[in-house]
């Protein structure tokens, strides 16, 4: 516990070849909120890290490239903090970040994880939409397993929880955030939500499109897991799970699978049924209603306007 009696409190970022953005990330987490940042450099070749390096209040570890989930767990592991947040090398945190937190721990000094809303920019910076915090109702572990937003840079842990429920798994390359959320909510029920939105997640056009099906088959993975975990009554568990499912299988199409089998299906009817037959069944009828059914509607509709 930190000398003045408030908890310390420490980012963790996970950083690969982030030059375009780290510095920003860095300011809005040292210069806006005065919360230090440990900073494990996955083997970037830009010389982030030594920009990292001259920042005020952050402290680098270097290592070779081995992948997100392990450069995060190496900085759960060297931090001395009381409590520590994840702050990928893109996002942000708004100022008054660490002043919720503060007063939400002064109010329940037993809690072992605190979360708040998120607040989504584009790549230019420009606001496009918000998420609350989570409800935590009926139970925090059936609120995240509902498929209610968890931001990673939304949530703040007690770091001695890690020790009961583990790190971030890195045989898991989609959705090893949901895995580790949900083994939090197991480990503890003391969250707290903040009724805030002071995490700020950068969404990059093109970084979901070539990976749906694989977070497809992450999330399927960490939901099955976690459906049979022994928490509460089984009927709750498999029908958040059910929900859970459904709800990334909606996101999953429209923000990763349709644009590009629009395309697809504009060149070719047949390329795009060859497509879609690669996908994981459950999209195969949401990828033939609206995006090959759509685009024959369209091309339709066209010949009959040329006519």
């Amino acid at each position: 516990m930190a000398d003045d009696k408030r908890p310390s409190l420490e980012a963790l970022t996970a950083s690969y070849n982030a030059k375009a953005t780290l510095g920003q990330t860095l300011d809005s987490s040292w210069n806006d909120n005065r919360i230090p940042v440990l900073l494990v450099d996955d083997g970037s070749t830009d010389g982030s890290a030594d920009d990292a390096e001259r920042h005020e209040g952050v402290r680098v570890i270097r290592q070779r490239n081995a992948g997100p989930s392990v450069a995060r767990n190496r900085a759960i592991l060297e931090s001395r903090a009381d409590f520590v947040l994840f702050l990928d090398s893109d996002d942000l945190l708004r100022p008054g970040y660490r002043e919720a937190f503060e007063k939400a721990w002064a109010a329940n000094p037993d809690a072992d994880v605190f979360i708040c809303g998120m607040q989504l920019i584009d790549e230019a910076g420009r606001h496009v939409g918000h998420h609350d915090a989570p409800s935590l109702q009926p139970t925090p572990f059936l609120s995240v397993l509902n498929a209610e937003t968890v931001p990673t840079n939304g949530i703040i842990v007690r770091r001695e929880l890690f020790a009961r429920c583990g790190l971030f798994r890195p045989d898991l390359t989609h959705a090893e955030d949901l895995d580790l959320w949900l083994r939090l909510a197991v480990a503890s029920p003391r969250w707290v939500r903040m009724d805030h939105t002071l995490a700020v997640y950068r969404q990059r056009s093109g970084s979901l499109s070539k990976n749906g099906p694989a977070m497809w088959r992450g999330v399927r993975r960490v939901v099955a897991s976690a459906s049979r975990l022994p928490v509460g009554e089984p009927g709750p568990r498999r029908a958040a799970a059910r929900r859970i499912l459904a709800a990334y299988q909606e996101w999953l199409y429209w923000i990763a699978i349709d644009s590009p089998l629009r395309r697809r299906a504009g060149d070719s009817i047949a390329g795009a049924l060859r497509d879609v037959m690669h996908l994981p069944p459950r999209f195969w009828p949401m990828a033939l209603r609206y995006a090959v059914m759509g685009s024959l509607r369209s091309r339709v509709s066209g010949r009959r306007s040329a006519a």
